[in-house]
């Protein structure tokens, strides 16, 4: 009965251990902002508002 118990925990941890792995690899990746999904910086440049200083 021991061995039953203890081969149900082993797997019970081996389960939580894949499921963690599955999730983290399915996390989105960050998303590095560009000057071009900038949209002040694209309403400064198609409004000529970028004088030189």
């Amino acid at each position: 009965m021991l061995y039953l118990l203890v081969i149900l925990i082993i797997g019970a941890l081996v389960y939580a251990g894949w499921r963690i792995t599955r999730a983290q690899a399915n996390r989105p990746q960050t998303r590095v902002i560009g000057p071009d999904d900038d949209p002040e910086f694209l309403w400064r440049l198609s409004h000529g508002d970028n004088n030189p200083r």
